[in-house]
């Protein structure tokens, strides 16, 4: 642990704060009102860290960034999306994809609840075929 602090002096208690709130996200089960507060937390988290690191990137080097999150269980992640654009990256969305952030957060939130349905059924599938005589 203190060669952690001493290698990450300015930076150890973010990446421990970080791990703690993705160690949370993964234990099961949640209800929707804690699963909702985990991943606003995990915004506002996500949200400070692209604020000092990328922002501060896109001054000295001119690095942009979008950031598009959405939960990926249909029935219980309705609200949870949202969208996070560095200044120089404003209006991508609109201009680009002629989506607003909303429609973009719609469209993401289709992405991941597809992919995570098809990986379901491949899991299911391939469980089906190992069981099989």
């Amino acid at each position: 642990y203190e060669v952690f602090k001493k290698t990450y002096p300015d930076s150890y208690q973010d990446i421990l704060d970080t791990y703690e709130e993705l160690d949370m996200l993964s234990d099961a089960p949640q209800t929707i009102v804690q699963r909702t507060q985990t991943f606003q937390k995990l915004y506002k988290r996500v949200g400070s860290i692209v604020s000092d690191l990328l922002d501060g990137a896109a001054a000295r080097q001119g690095f942009e960034a979008a950031l598009v999150m959405c939960g990926n269980i249909v029935n219980e992640d309705v609200s949870l999306g949202h969208v996070h654009m560095m200044p120089g990256a404003g209006s991508f969305f609109e201009k680009c994809c002629q989506a607003s952030d909303h429609a973009i957060i719609g469209h993401m939130k289709a992405h991941v609840y597809n992919t995570t349905s098809l990986a379901a059924m491949e899991q299911a599938f391939k469980t089906d075929q190992e069981q099989a005589p």
